[in-house]
């Protein structure tokens, strides 16, 4: 059984694989993605300010309030990617089990994008940001028998 490891976080994602049945085997991994566009602040990524409008009654003007955060719609882009990348893989038959390491919010995010078959194959997830650690560090958090 291969076993895939994903640590992820809003702006990067990192894939492991690991020896299954083995308490000392280390994880190798495999690629890392980065999404530049989550890295940036909400007012960076928006081209210019909100529209004006003027008041019903009087002369007062004020700005139009965007319906959604343009930074999170990066990051849900991003979590979007990271779970079409997944599926990918699991149609391709690469994995046979999945632990998820995502900081709360995002890992929220992921596994709404998940569909059926994916969610299926999760064994474990970590709600930590562990995306800056190495892979020893990584492993440690992981059960010693996967």
């Amino acid at each position: 059984m291969a076993v895939l490891v994903v640590v992820a976080n809003a702006a990067r994602a990192r894939f492991f694989s690991a020896e299954p049945l083995n308490a000392n085997a280390s994880l190798i991994e495999l690629e890392d993605k980065v999404h530049p566009g989550s890295r940036l602040h909400g007012r960076d990524l928006g081209t210019d300010s909100p529209s004006r409008v003027f008041d019903s009654q009087g002369h007062a003007r004020h700005a139009v309030e965007l319906p959604t955060d343009l930074k999170e719609q990066q990051v849900d882009a991003f979590a979007r990617e990271v779970s079409s990348h997944l599926e990918e893989m699991r149609n391709a038959n690469r994995y046979d089990k999945l632990y998820l390491m995502a900081s709360p919010h995002f890992l929220g995010l992921l596994r709404g994008h998940f569909s059926h078959g994916l969610t299926q194959l999760i064994a474990g997830a970590v709600d930590k940001d562990l995306t800056q650690h190495s892979a020893e560090e990584i492993r440690a958090h992981l059960p010693d028998f996967m």
